[in-house]
């Protein structure tokens, strides 16, 4: 069966992503990511015109994987006001997305970038960024009501993420087995030490 030039090109790009994710960019070939995709190294450069091409576009793919802003927990959280439950949920969001695709998760994707390739990882990082921009609105709504005090509300996201992030890493990959309630332990304490600051 025949599928359509953007469903391959979707295809070949989840190829790279994980391929990217498992071996870093310097160590992921185009034949690499051809052969995964099951489909010739000309496809591939017909699509992206070269390997730089793929990892350009694989900032869409980071920006789309494990999206905030479709999350039940967290959509849920906002429209109730709980505070705690919100951040608790974006924690959870990130934590079990990249638990459940350890060795592929979009974590090792942009450490890869981080380390390979600076203008790749301001690319994703914008990307992510616009990941948690409902997270920052709630917060600053928060803030309008007056059950926040004034604080930059994206200073905060940024380090309530990379809090999350960093303690993500460690747990998945310290370990045969990702201990979550240690996971969970840290991030409610900060949780609840961010919120005590935040509340008038």
């Amino acid at each position: 069966m025949r599928i359509s030039g953007e469903e391959r090109r979707k295809q070949i790009l989840e190829i790279a992503r994980g391929l990217c994710a498992e071996k870093g960019f310097s160590g992921t070939t185009l034949d690499d990511i051809a052969d995964g995709a099951g489909v010739s190294r000309a496809l591939v450069v017909q699509h992206f015109g070269s390997k730089e091409g793929v990892y350009e576009a694989l900032s869409e793919v980071v920006a789309r994987a494990h999206p905030l802003e479709e999350d039940l927990e967290i959509e849920r959280s906002i429209a109730e006001k709980d505070d705690f439950g919100v951040l608790r949920a974006c924690a959870e969001h990130v934590f079990e997305n990249n638990v459940r695709d350890a060795e592929r998760s979009n974590l090792r994707l942009t450490v890869y970038s981080m380390l390979e390739n600076r203008e790749l990882f301001q690319r994703y990082r914008e990307a992510r960024d616009g990941a948690w921009g409902g997270v920052i609105s709630y917060i600053e709504a928060r803030q309008a009501e007056g059950a926040f005090r004034p604080v930059d509300p994206r200073h905060l996201v940024e380090g309530f993420r990379s809090l999350v992030v960093h303690r993500a890493a460690e747990v998945i990959h310290e370990q045969e087995a990702p201990d979550s309630e240690s996971f969970y332990d840290v991030v409610d304490a900060m949780i609840q030490i961010m919120l005590a600051g935040l509340k008038n």
